[in-house]
């Protein structure tokens, strides 16, 4: 079991490491961003990573070091599928990548975890932010499903959802690759028996859930990785075009789920 302090050490050598995004005079880039800050707020969640929920990746070698748009199933009803993604790629990858997962927009209203979020480099999820990060080297994690794949009752545990064509309209703009990764085991970690609409409308929230659980059970996560994926188009081609792509992504995370569901021994080992 690995601690929380040397788990920090590691953090700090991985984060130093990297390239830099364009810091202003504080220590920030334009969105907020802190690395100096990261190590000390995310070796926490590193903790959870390696020993409560036991993370193990499948093919993480496919995940190349250039920047690149990691694509996931949404999973679980808060995104701990984002957090996990998020260390695979910083403590297991050889050549660490920082990833900035565009985060929905009710999110940075949140007191504490707005803050929280932007400091550890999470940008909320607007075309105008991607094309920013995407255009100075920055490697972005998008769930296409949205609130539509977290917020699924448990009955629905890993049906993926409908995916909208932006983020493929943007892999073409930066002709970067697509890794589509699965993420299985959150489902299991908080599952809910429904939500309640107008409960998390009260809350600024697209819905509240129903957990069957006070606390995420330490269901074990496994997370599958795809080949990168190219697309040969115009970002600005019709959406008769496009959509094909869309659907051939999802389908391939549909495919990672189903091997990830087949091949695991259990929900907690």
């Amino acid at each position: 079991m690995k601690s929380v302090r040397s788990l920090r050490r590691i953090l700090r050598e991985r984060v130093t490491s990297l390239h830099q995004p364009d810091l202003n005079e504080f220590g920030h880039d334009p969105f907020g961003f802190e690395p100096s800050y990261l190590p000390d707020a995310a070796c926490y969640l590193a903790f959870l990573y390696k020993n409560y929920f036991r993370a193990t990746n499948h093919g993480l070698e496919n995940v190349p070091d250039g920047p690149v748009m990691v694509v996931s199933n949404h999973t679980g009803q808060v995104p701990v599928d984002a957090g996990m993604i998020f260390m695979s790629l910083l403590l297991d990858k050889p050549n660490p990548l920082l990833l900035r997962a565009m985060v929905d927009h009710f999110v940075g209203g949140i007191p504490f975890v707005g803050n929280l979020l932007d400091r550890c480099g999470q940008v909320a999820g607007t075309p105008e932010n991607a094309d920013y990060l995407l255009s100075h080297g920055q490697s972005l994690l998008i769930f296409p499903e949205g609130t539509r794949g977290i917020n699924k009752p448990f009955s629905q545990a890993y049906e993926v959802q409908e995916f909208g064509q932006g983020f493929l309209r943007l892999a073409l703009a930066h002709n970067i690759p697509i890794v589509p990764v699965a993420v299985v085991g959150c489902e299991e970690m908080l599952p809910s028996a429904g939500n309640i609409k107008w409960l998390g409308r009260l809350f600024g929230l697209p819905q509240m859930p129903m957990l069957m659980t006070p606390v995420p059970l330490p269901a074990r996560l496994h997370l599958h990785w795809g080949e990168p994926m190219h697309f040969d188009a115009r970002p600005d081609d019709d959406d008769e075009i496009v959509q094909p792509m869309v659907e051939s992504v999802r389908e391939r995370i549909i495919q990672l789920v189903a091997r990830g569901l087949a091949t695991r021994s259990g929900i907690f080992n």
